[in-house]
């Protein structure tokens, strides 16, 4: 399968570095671009409309063909810094130098006020829907703030740190949070390139080195004003960026197809599952030995290990049965109990439904004390919800523990009891489980993999009975409980290996 994210960064590399379109030798150079910028600042800080830099940066290349910056009133050589080569209309300069930057106001967001206030929140998918953008009541000088057409917003502190917005038609009056800062070009029509810059490999690395902090990281204006960036001819820039937004348009065609094959070919899966629940998708076979003899054999296998103490009796036995009035009754607790309401569906007559319980020990898991867990390598490997679920089977956790409390063998059928409930993997190994996890290990040769496709095809029973208000949860009773429809043994390879072998041929479809 493409990866469509690393061919992105690839084409977006490619532009600032000047090879994804050709150079026009008619095209007026960066250098010249500069001079005019340098001037229009200069009329806007004679007007009053911007403040000097007091770190304002002059970049150039020597007759000996190293980069020197100018700043601060000191020439210092900076070709180390230098990330690559570009093209000879090109020139390098910080982002100080074509644009200034400012931050947001310090206001809470309200229901109503007198300004749109803009927050990093708003901005989802790279696209801000103004009408859901809050209002505040700004109290201080409103108008340095006000957001206009090729305005660049940046997200400077958290978790978003680095992304950023270009503001094509906002509303009129509406503003920025703090946690944003604007930045704002000398010549708007720089904007839409330096938007793509924004995109780049060569963009990241400099944030990531600029960002500072652990549990709250941010960027502050000197460091992205120290931004260095590569500037083609204002000619070339329109090229570039209409280069880019061609490529990426057929790469979105890419991502929405590749997104719609995968929402195909997982609703191809559940119907698979849903057609081998129901008898429908290998033929029975009449020589079969039917379910209800394995039902039994699991019985008598189950006493000979309560006899010897390695498994406890459930208290709760039960044993469904089709009566001669073609009613489901199960025998539980010495009752006997009319359930044909809780069949959900009619089953070939060489299967039985029975509760989970009947065919598989169910261990529920217990966290041990927090102290016992590491990152050492010392003890059992230790789980304690979905993290390291792989496709079918549980991959490798860091976390481990000397005092598990409990612990279940390789060939177990792991199901998420909480937050969320159902999904199952499989264990190839022994481990300990915490709360978050049950483990089911199947009887009498029945297969972790049929029992983890059966699992999952019910899954959504488990889901209707969990119960909780912060995040659903399931009991052990209720996993015990889970109504499951057996087959005979026979069948259950045949349909196991039928499901793996069409799963197999979905997922070719995506490489």
């Amino acid at each position: 399968m493409i990866d469509t994210k690393l061919l992105r960064q690839k084409i977006l590399d490619l532009a600032i570095r000047g090879k994804l379109v050709p150079q026009d030798p008619n095209d007026e150079p960066a250098s010249e671009l500069l001079k005019r910028i340098k001037a229009e600042k200069e009329a806007l800080i004679k007007a009053g409309k911007i403040k000097r830099d007091k770190h304002e940066s002059y970049i150039f290349r020597g007759e000996d063909k190293r980069y020197y910056e100018q700043i601060n009133g000191k020439t210092v050589d900076i070709t180390e810094e230098i990330p690559f080569d570009i093209p000879d209309s090109w020139e390098w300069c910080r982002l100080n130098a074509i644009g200034t930057n400012m931050y947001g106001v310090n206001e809470s967001a309200q229901r109503e006020g007198t300004y749109k206030l803009l927050r990093i929140t708003d901005i989802q998918n790279d696209s801000v829907d103004w009408n859901l953008v809050p209002y505040t009541n700004y109290s201080g000088i409103v108008e340095p703030y006000f957001l206009q057409k090729g305005d660049i917003v940046f997200a400077r502190t958290g978790a978003t740190v680095g992304k950023s917005f270009l503001i094509q038609s906002p509303p009129s009056r509406a503003i920025y949070a703090s946690y944003l800062i604007r930045v704002r070009f000398v010549l708007p029509a720089l904007a839409e390139y330096i938007k793509v810059f924004f995109g780049t490999p060569c963009y990241w690395s400099q944030i990531t080195q600029k960002t500072v902090g652990t549990g709250q990281p941010n960027v502050n204006g000197t460091s992205l004003a120290g931004l260095l960036l590569p500037l083609p001819p204002l000619n070339e820039q329109k090229r570039i960026v209409s280069q880019v937004e061609s490529l990426l348009k057929y790469i979105d065609e890419i991502d929405e197809n590749a997104v719609s094959l995968e929402n195909t070919i997982s609703l191809t899966k559940q119907k698979i599952l849903d057609l081998a629940i129901r008898g429908k998708l290998v033929p029975q076979d009449p020589n079969d030995e039917p379910a209800s003899e394995l039902l039994k054999r699991i019985k008598a296998e189950k006493e000979t290990l309560i006899k010897s103490g390695k498994l406890k009796r459930d208290k709760h036995e039960s044993f469904i049965f089709r009566g001669d009035d073609n009613c489901y009754y199960e025998q539980i607790d010495e009752k006997r109990v009319d359930i044909t309401e809780d069949i959900p569906f009619d089953i070939p007559e060489s299967w039985s439904w029975c509760r989970l319980g009947s065919f598989a020990n169910i261990i529920m898991g217990q966290s041990p004390d927090g102290s016992s867990v590491n990152n050492s390598g010392s003890g059992i490997e230790f789980h304690q919800g979905k993290i390291y679920f792989g496709e079918r089977f549980l991959q490798p956790s860091t976390q481990r523990t000397i005092a598990p409390t409990r612990v279940v063998p390789a060939k177990s059928v792991l199901i998420c009891v909480r937050a969320p409930v159902g999904i199952v993997n499989i264990t190839n190994r022994e481990i300990c489980i915490g709360r978050g996890l049950a483990a089911a290990i199947p009887f009498h040769g029945i297969s972790e993999s049929f029992l983890a496709y059966w699992i999952s095809a019910r899954k959504n029973s488990l889901i209707e009975g969990a119960t909780g208000s912060t995040f659903l949860a399931v009991s052990v009773d209720q996993v015990k409980g889970l109504l499951i429809p057996i087959p005979p043994l026979s069948e259950q390879q045949r349909i196991t290996e039928k499901i793996a072998e069409i799963n197999l041929a979905l997922e070719a479809t995506l490489e």
